[in-house]
């Protein structure tokens, strides 16, 4: 941080009024500052968190609690919460009361048990309660990153396709181990449905447009499928890497699994499903990965192996994390549109009624904490958009609800976009909705025109090309543009 960064820094936390500090408040504040320092993998950040609340507490202990506060508001501005207060960016988040703590295990528990009895009243009764626990802070994100804010700039489909290739050439390292089917470094396999998923949206602008690339880019597509079909598992999900003293987050998934299962490591990688139902994740991305490369490359291989990705992914019941149902749901989604097979298509509308929609609550977002920040928000949003797409009209009453939970999705976004700036996950299923929906936000458009124009700063920055976003997020440019 420079000098002049650091003064003003000092100055916002020396200047914002505090407010008497209660301690139970204080803790609330210390843990959050502590999950986010986390889920940056700062391990001296955390720390100094643990640092800091064993400070503050002696302090307020003593007396002293302007200092206690005064040592919060500092930890507050190192992760990113805005000092003293429950904002982000200027944007509210999510302030738990010892009350709502003292419910959520309760509520957490009985709307878990409300899912496996696949029964979506049920899931809607407990979802009640959740909302009388939280007031108005149901739907409220625990963190908002700052999002970005550009001007125009419209680029044709031919700059879109040259923009896309040659950031994947940037990262020529990495791309050459991924097209000889090695996995890179310790990424999620979720990075190689990425790649697979983005070339196959662009290949048909990259076929017109620059066909003497495509054979480099369907070399990519080839490396990174062999690496997703060794790894697949025999009951078709797929597993997550090892991240022990890697990752704090996911070390500690792992941790946990090991602790009631001392086999669950093998050549560095997670080989059983994560009980909490987060193997959804990457089983939902890797298999629709596979299953559109299949189709537009006439691969027998990958095709069933998407298939039995989906195959997994229909016999698991839905958890108390919505946003991993979305991933079991956009997968059924696919799988049913390349077979017809109606197995798929009845399991992605009984996941979506019990373990998707139900959650959804008058701000647009979803109501609890983590799956009501914008990352979470746009997973849910996408498998939405891969329901609607594959429902039969004859499907009325359940192509209504998913194109209002898409319209309401697509709203409360812009409306954070506003006034934190446009995150660049947005463009791929901001055009999407476009389609869906024959009166959609009227601020659709431009949303869509400054989301394309983040993308292609955040990759071409300074004049230097570069990968700066998603390849999915990257490849959705072309269709932007491609009038």
């Amino acid at each position: 941080m420079t000098v002049p960064a650091l003064l003003v820094l000092l100055a916002c936390v020396a200047t914002v009024p505090a407010a008497e500090l209660v301690w139970p408040d204080a803790e609330a504040r210390l843990r959050q500052a502590r999950q986010l320092a986390r889920e940056i993998n700062d391990r001296a950040l955390v720390e100094r968190v643990a640092s800091i609340a064993k400070q503050a507490k002696a302090d307020f202990n003593a007396g002293r609690a302007a200092d206690a506060d005064k040592r919060i508001r500092e930890i507050e501005a190192a992760v990113g919460i805005d000092p003293g207060g429950w904002t982000m960016n200027g944007l509210k988040i999510f302030h738990p009361t010892p009350e709502m703590l003292a419910r959520r295990d309760e509520l957490e528990a009985a709307l878990a048990a409300a899912m496996a009895k696949d029964d979506p009243a049920a899931v809607r009764g407990v979802v009640a309660e959740m909302k009388k626990s939280l007031g108005d802070q149901a739907g409220l994100p625990d963190m908002r990153r700052r999002g970005d804010r550009d001007k125009t700039q419209p680029i044709s489909a031919a700059d879109a396709v040259t923009l896309f290739l040659n950031a994947l050439k940037s990262d020529a390292a990495a791309m050459r181990d991924i097209a000889a089917g090695k996995p890179v470094a310790n990424n999620m396999l979720r990075t190689y449905a990425d790649v697979i998923t983005g070339c196959c949206q662009v290949r048909p602008w990259v076929k017109e447009l620059q066909p003497d690339r495509l054979p480099e880019m369907d070399r990519l597509v080839e490396g990174a499928c062999l690496i997703l079909t060794r790894l697949q598992q025999p009951a078709g999900f797929f597993p997550f890497p090892d991240l022990r003293g890697k990752n704090i987050r996911f070390g500690a998934i792992t941790e946990r699994l090991l602790a009631s299962q001392p086999d669950a490591v093998k050549d560095g990688w997670v080989i059983v499903p994560d009980p909490d139902g987060g193997t959804q994740f990457d089983t939902g991305l890797c298999g629709v990965a596979l299953l559109m490369a299949g189709v537009d490359y006439s691969r027998n291989t990958w095709t069933r192996a998407g298939l039995r990705a989906a195959d997994w992914a229909l016999a698991q019941r839905c958890v108390p994390n919505f946003n991993y149902n979305a991933f079991s749901v956009g997968l059924l989604a696919h799988a049913y549109s390349f077979t017809q097979d109606a197995r798929y298509l009845g399991g992605a509308i009984e996941k979506f009624r019990v373990g998707v929609a139900p959650g959804q609550v008058e701000n647009g977002r979803w109501i609890d904490a983590h799956n009501a920040r914008t990352v979470y928000h746009f997973i849910i949003l996408r498998a939405l958009h891969d329901l609607w797409e594959v429902l039969p009209r004859e499907h009325r009453d359940v192509r209504a609800e998913v194109s209002r939970a898409a319209s309401a999705a697509v709203t409360a976004a812009f409306d954070e976009f506003e006034k934190a700036g446009i995150t660049a996950i947005a463009l791929g299923e901001l055009l999407r909705h476009e389609d869906l929906n024959p009166r959609p936000d009227p601020r659709l458009g431009a949303m869509i025109e400054l989301t394309t124009s983040v993308v292609q700063t955040k990759c071409a920055l300074g004049g230097r090309t570069r990968l700066g976003v998603a390849v999915t997020d990257l490849a959705a440019l072309a269709r932007a543009w491609d009038q």
